[in-house]
């Protein structure tokens, strides 16, 4: 458990395991960068028998003193995924582990998406009588408008984008059906604590979700990074990006900032579930693990 001024924060996590080979997620890297940070990074944050990056999914919990905030849904139960084996007709505990924060389904508020992969919206729904239906009956579900008609097939803004070939119809759609889908824009905010604000490049309407309380700050910062080399080498380009170049640039943005305001860094896939802080490292940056869980 964190707290950050008023709101206190629960991670949610679903499952953590190996990911990805280093030269397909950043095709700029070299093994001599990869090599130079193996002594922190192995084994937490990378598996040396199969060469891959160790990645957790998450969702975060944010109890604001007014709402409860679930901010993005992991991959979810059940949920057909074909190209995206980690997320394929699996069997996850996460709703126990939501329980486990003191908070049923039916306690959730509202909640807030960094974008519409896959991976961050599987428990938006669960299958119930052989239909989907929003997880959290009580909740409005608020959604980035660009993203929602990004990943409508019915828009002429559509994408396809095997990934996330299904996620429209079992893990959007039913919320939207269900009239609990709230369609806004940057800058966004709810309880004057949590502020919806562009981080562009995973895909082109990604956002941060910034917190705000008491003068104390945390970013949820969504896929703008992956794992945690990628503070040590912000310019490498992420296959994962739609613009990768456009990703470069909001990650050398969020790092600036969360170095400037000693604001707390809260990935979705870092692996150490307390975040980071930014610190400055000759002309780049580095991490400071926050050991400052309540």
């Amino acid at each position: 458990m964190l707290k950050i001024g008023n709101a206190i924060i629960h991670q949610v996590e679903e499952s953590v395991q190996p990911s990805f080979v280093p030269k397909l997620l950043f095709p700029d890297s070299s093994d001599e960068a990869l090599a130079e940070h193996l002594s922190w990074m192995a084994p937490l944050h990378y598996d040396l028998a199969q060469e891959k990056f160790r990645t957790s999914v998450r969702s975060f919990l944010v109890k604001t003193g007014r709402h409860n905030v679930l901010i993005d849904c992991c991959g979810g139960n059940h949920k057909n995924r074909p190209y995206f084996p980690r997320f394929h007709q699996r069997e996850h505990d996460w709703l126990d582990r939501l329980a486990a924060t003191g908070v049923a389904p039916e306690d959730i508020d509202f909640v807030m998406c960094t974008h519409l992969h896959a991976d961050h919206v599987g428990w938006n729904t669960v299958l119930q009588d052989g239909r989907w239906k929003p997880t959290f009956p009580n909740a409005k579900y608020i959604m980035h408008r660009a993203e929602m008609d990004r990943w409508n097939p019915a828009h002429p803004q559509h994408q396809f984008y095997p990934h996330n070939e299904f996620t429209w119809e079992d893990s959007i759609l039913p919320v939207v059906e269900a009239g609990q889908a709230v369609a806004v824009d940057d800058g966004y905010k709810l309880d004057d604590t949590l502020t919806l604000l562009p981080a562009p490049g995973h895909t082109l309407a990604h956002c941060a979700i910034h917190l705000h309380s008491h003068d104390n700050r945390a970013v949820f910062s969504g896929d703008v990074m992956h794992v945690p080399l990628q503070v040590y080498y912000p310019l490498w380009g992420t296959s994962l990006d739609d613009d990768p170049q456009l990703g470069v640039r909001s990650r050398l943005h969020l790092l600036e900032s969360c170095a400037e305001s000693q604001t707390l860094l809260l990935p979705t896939h870092f692996i150490p579930e307390n975040g980071c802080f930014i610190t400055r490292r000759g002309d780049g940056f580095a991490v400071k693990w926050n050991d400052g869980a309540d």
